[in-house]
């Protein structure tokens, strides 16, 4: 808007332009003000702006909070002025527009926008309502305009908090629908890489139906793997936690993933002073580290750096407010991996941990690493956060837990507990096999049968109860998924051992739920096969658990 030169009249006030006629008076009943003086002081008393723009944009009456507080001025620099000069650019023409409105259209308008104080810079919330009033014939607007950063800046963390909830809540639907697929699927790999070996076995090494059959068997293994970075992904992983010291565990890993980066990149590795002790499965530690190593290796180009760092954290409650709302106050060993590339986009980190999502090209990338990192630090009430600027890197910090308990391994992993193993196991065992999928099922027996086992199936655990109750021979073990259609695996194997005692279990499943798996006895928490399986891996777990004494 071009400057106007100010008027040429006495500058108006508030004492001469909105004091009503007769208001200098008593009148019986009503409380009125005896003086002009009165009224200016209940305008000044105001703690916002109240002023009165003229169709040119001119201030033409102000009161003290908006001359002093605002402008910082005296009443003959505040007369003429454009008030709002003082707005931000991004909301000048919003503002003019509504001010025009007012003025021309007889509107009554309010809209939140930026403005300084005073001598300038840094600009400040503020909100305007304004109405049109004639003064001495002319069109004006009266407005008041009160100051509300502070509120802003409370709405703009409610926002942020907001986000990071439906972010949170997003990651949950994706992690529940990502662990249903997953174990369906690997429901399905298991009977594919099973039937696959078994055909394998049966045909002449020289066919080519033989080649055919180590193809699929290569494409279900790696589609295996897929679904095993799912099930980290949704949490449902199966672990071996052991209580370790952390920088050595790190130092081991990183000394075997060297050649996965390649000697373009350095790798800075910092250990901390002092022993951290974590509870954790190594092998999960090993998927963090090379997924975060890789993806670090990813983002630079050419020449760089990637330095990864230990240390001792102590989270408040303070800490776990701004930006970190899932984090939990406590003592977590930190782990942090850095690199020297290009950074992540604003717009894409937010989904940098959700499954199948990836920057990379077409065939480089199947976008489920970072996924799996974010699901595993989950699953071991950890957490993980990512700082990054466009150029110059981004920053990957994991939280995990100190692990503090007497008598814990100093720098070293707790090895298991050796299992004592008896003599060779006894002829023709009689084994029970239970699970719902009948292509499982069919072949487990297959497998079963071959090495001289007597089996029985059943889909359902009614159904294994009432087949047992009818054998003439005790069942000497039972093969069972986790997760029958009519009742808890847990549930099923005590009413088994109520009439045999000396019963052998050993639990198979797509995924183990912690509800379940929390239920297991000392005696059968190692009997375990995660699905999908081998036949030599299946052998091996049904030999073992017949084998313990």
């Amino acid at each position: 808007m071009s400057e106007q030169p100010p008027p040429t009249t006495p500058p108006l006030t508030l004492d001469n332009l909105l004091l009503p006629d007769g208001l200098n008076t008593r009148e019986s009943g009503k409380t009125v003000y005896n003086t002009m003086a009165e009224v200016t002081e209940l305008y000044d008393a105001i703690p916002a702006s109240v002023i009165i723009v003229n169709a040119r944009m001119r201030l033409i009456g102000w009161n003290r909070f908006s001359r002093d507080t605002i402008n910082g001025l005296s009443d003959r620099e505040m007369t003429g002025i454009n008030p709002l000069k003082r707005v931000h650019p991004d909301d000048f023409d919003e503002i003019s527009r509504k001010v025009l409105s007012i003025i021309h259209e007889n509107a009554e308008e309010s809209a939140e926008f930026r403005m300084y104080h005073k001598s300038g810079p840094p600009y400040k919330w503020a909100m305007f309502r304004g109405k049109r009033a004639i003064i001495g014939g002319e069109p004006c607007m009266v407005a008041v305009v009160t100051e509300i950063t502070e509120l802003k800046r409370a709405e703009e963390q409610r926002n942020k908090l907001q986000e990071q909830l439906s972010q949170y809540q997003k990651m949950e639907m994706v992690g529940q629908l990502a662990g249903g697929i997953a174990h369906d699927f690997n429901n399905a790999l298991t009977a594919i890489i099973g039937i696959a070996e078994l055909a394998r076995k049966r045909l002449d090494p020289a066919s080519p139906a033989a080649r055919n059959i180590d193809d699929i068997h290569q494409l279900a293994s790696r589609s295996a793997e897929m679904t095993r970075k799912l099930l980290a992904f949704a949490r449902k992983q199966v672990t071996t936690p052991k209580v370790f010291e952390l920088n050595g565990a790190v130092s081991e890993c990183l000394r075997m993933h060297r050649n996965l980066i390649g000697e373009s990149i350095r790798i800075d590795w910092h250990p901390y002073a002092r022993p951290l002790q974590v509870q954790f499965d190594p092998v999960q530690l090993d998927q963090i580290l090379s997924n975060l190593l890789v993806n670090a290796r990813d983002a630079i180009d050419g020449n760089g750096e990637i330095q990864i760092e230990c240390e001792s954290v102590r989270l408040e409650m303070a800490d776990c407010v701004n930006g970190r709302s899932g984090f939990s106050p406590g003592e977590y060993a930190k782990i942090s991996v850095s690199d020297t590339g290009g950074g992540i986009d604003e717009k894409i980190l937010p989904h940098i941990f959700e499954p199948f999502f990836t920057t990379k090209e077409i065939g480089k990338g199947t976008g489920l690493g970072l996924s799996t990192v974010y699901g595993i630090v989950m699953q071991n009430n950890g957490h993980i956060e990512c700082h990054t600027e466009p150029g110059k890197g981004a920053t990957f910090t994991i939280y995990l837990p100190l692990h503090h308990e007497d008598g814990e391994a100093n720098g070293e992993i707790i090895p298991t507990e050796s299992v004592p193993i008896a003599t060779a196991p006894p002829e023709k065992e009689t084994i029970m096999v239970v699970d719902d999928e009948p292509f499982i099922l069919k072949m487990i027996e297959d497998i079963l049968e071959s090495r001289g086992f007597t089996v029985l199936t059943a889909s359902d655990a009614g159904e294994c109860l009432k087949i047992t109750e009818c054998c003439a021979k005790p069942v000497d073990l039972v093969v069972a998924d986790l997760l029958l259609p009519d009742m808890n695996c847990m549930e099923m194997s005590r009413r088994l051992r109520l009439s045999n005692p000396s019963l052998k279990l050993l639990f198979m499943s797509a995924h183990s739920p912690e509800t379940i798996t929390s239920c297991w006895t000392e005696k059968d928490k190692g009997n375990f096969i995660q699905k999908p399986f081998g036949v030599d891996d299946f052998i091996e777990a049904v030999e073992q658990t017949l084998n313990i004494a």
